[in-house]
């Protein structure tokens, strides 16, 4: 027999979702939220928000195992030029001191070649494929931390009911940053260590049916979701870290 919170959430439920007519659909959030779980909302998409970093354009051979990539910089020096070869081998092996590659010499397949092999790390960060399909990027955590909501307004937005504008600060370096190439890299995504910035985003009542619920999701959290009906599909959402200040604090 169901629990009355169990009975609630279900009458909260869209009727598409509880008819069986939907797996999930987005609600509009009621006027009343709490400032606490808008909070909650934005911290957790701050946490998921990555900074992004696309491997250089190089040379590579699949190695013995698939998490390692031998880099032939002979062959780019060759075809290619030395300043190629060089600044490719230079990014690579940025990554390495970000701790997402470990590199080994491969003289037995020619001069200077290199053997980059994934860490635990990189495996954990590493988006596509050197091989084909989407070009491969290590999205790594930002350390971004939200600071105050400074406004809501309620509307019908492309990605939500319910718009929240906050500041926001990165209070250190990522733990992976450990160089000035890495730090100097990422300065235009994560902006000046200390201070505040400015973002926004919209949110949803987002609810599943019981069995499309995903392991890691409560349903009915307020989350931002894109939806492009023309396409029929999620598209992400509409985090922006570089929006207009916004400072007063409005239900309105």
């Amino acid at each position: 027999m169901a629990t009355p919170a169990q009975q609630a959430q279900f009458m909260r439920t869209p009727r598409e979702v509880r008819s069986g007519g939907a797996d999930q659909a987005i609600a509009p959030v009621e006027r009343d939220v709490s400032r606490i779980e808008v909070a909650a909302a934005v911290r957790a998409l701050l946490d998921q928000s990555p900074i992004c970093l696309s491997w250089p354009a190089v040379w590579l051979n699949e190695a013995a195992v698939r998490s390692a990539y031998v880099l032939r910089t002979d062959l780019m020096a060759r075809d290619w030029g030395p300043d190629v070869a060089r600044e490719g081998q230079q990014r690579m092996d940025e990554f390495v001191d970000m701790g997402f590659f470990t590199k080994r010499e491969r003289p037995e397949v020619g001069a200077g070649v290199q053997e980059y092999a994934l860490t635990q790390l990189g495996r954990q960060y590493l988006h596509g494929s050197p091989y084909g399909g989407d070009r491969p990027v290590f999205c790594a955590p930002s350390g971004r931390k939200l600071i105050e909501i400074t406004r809501i307004e309620f509307g019908d937005f492309p990605c939500g009911s319910l718009r929240v504008y906050f500041t926001y600060s990165a209070q250190d370096w990522p733990s992976w940053a450990r160089t000035e190439a890495a730090r100097t890299r990422i300065a235009d995504d994560i902006g000046a260590i200390g201070s505040v910035e400015n973002g926004s985003v919209t949110l949803g009542r987002l609810w599943y049916s019981q069995a499309a619920l995903p392991s890691d999701v409560t349903n009915g959290s307020l989350q931002s979701v894109c939806y492009d009906a023309q396409a029929q599909r999620v598209t992400g959402n509409d985090l922006d870290l570089h929006a207009q200040a916004m400072t007063s604090v409005s239900g309105s």
